[in-house]
C-alpha cells in the first residue's frame, strides 16, 4: 500500500492532531490531583481527569482486586492488561470511564514493595500516597476524577468499610439480611463474570447501593429498597 493511501484509509485531521498533541503532554505532575483527608485514616486523592487518574491507579487496582490477580496477589503487565481489555475496534475504554478506586494499607504496601519498576505516573502517586500517610499504622487511599457524588459516596464506602469497625459490622449485618435478595445476587453475577471482580464482591455490592446511582444501567436492576436500608447506615 502507497503511503498516501494509508493516510487516506487510516488517518484523519482529528487522529493526526490528537497524536501530535499527545506527544506535547507533559509527564503527570503533583499540580494534577489534590489530597486531603476526609477524616483519619482516609486518604483522598482527586484528579483532574480519568485518564491520569486510571494510569496511576489501574496495576494497584487490579492487584487489589481484579479477577486474574488478586486471588495470587499476581501483578498485572502492560500487555497483558491491554490484551485483555482493548476491543476489536482498539479502544481501551478503561482508561476513559473508571472514575473511582480504592485500596488498603496492607494492599498498597505489598503491591509497592513487590510491583517492581514503576511508570512515572505511578511514581509520582506512591510518592505522594507515602508522604501522605507518614506514620499511619492503618489507612485507606481513596482515587477519584469528576464531580460525580455518586462516584465519591461508592469510594467513601470502602474507605469507611475498611477504617470505621462498627460501620462494618453493621454493613456486614445488613448484607447478611439481604444475601438472597435477587438483586443482590444479579449484581453479584455481574460483577464476577462482566467487570472482572473475585475479591471483595460482596463489599463491592454493598458500595454500588450504598451510592445508589447506576444500578439500571450497569446491573439491570431496580433496587430503591436496598439502596434506601443501605444509605441508612449512615443513621
Amino acid at each position: 500500500m502507497r503511503a498516501q493511501e494509508f493516510l487516506i484509509e487510516r488517518w484523519t485531521r482529528r487522529t493526526v492532531d490528537n497524536y501530535f498533541d499527545n506527544k506535547k503532554q507533559p509527564n503527570l505532575s503533583r499540580r494534577d490531583f489534590s489530597i486531603s483527608r476526609p477524616w483519619d485514616g482516609c486518604v483522598l486523592l482527586k484528579f483532574k481527569t480519568i485518564p491520569d487518574l486510571t494510569k496511576s491507579f489501574f496495576r494497584m487496582a487490579e492487584y487489589y482486586e481484579g479477577h486474574k490477580y488478586s486471588a495470587k496477589k499476581q501483578h498485572v503487565g502492560m500487555a497483558e492488561f491491554l490484551d485483555n481489555w482493548i476491543d476489536r475496534q482498539g479502544n481501551a475504554d478503561y482508561f476513559k470511564f473508571w472514575d473511582g478506586f480504592n485500596i488498603t494499607d496492607s494492599a498498597f504496601r505489598s503491591w509497592s514493595r513487590t510491583v517492581g519498576p514503576l511508570s512515572q505516573a505511578e511514581q509520582t502517586v506512591v510518592d505522594a500516597i507515602k508522604k501522605a500517610t507518614a506514620g499511619m499504622k492503618k489507612f485507606c487511599v481513596i482515587g477519584i476524577s469528576g464531580d460525580d457524588p455518586a462516584t465519591l459516596q461508592h469510594e467513601m464506602f470502602h474507605a469507611k468499610y475498611y477504617l470505621d469497625t462498627d460501620f462494618k459490622r453493621q454493613a456486614d449485618q445488613l448484607f447478611d439480611e439481604c444475601r438472597n435478595d435477587p438483586v443482590i445476587k444479579t449484581m453479584a453475577k455481574v460483577l464476577k463474570t462482566k467487570l472482572d471482580y473475585q475479591a471483595h464482591v460482596d463489599e463491592e455490592v454493598a458500595a454500588y447501593l450504598y451510592a445508589g446511582s447506576q444500578l439500571k444501567l450497569v446491573f439491570g436492576v431496580d433496587a430503591k429498597s436496598l439502596i434506601q436500608r443501605f444509605q441508612e447506615l449512615d443513621t
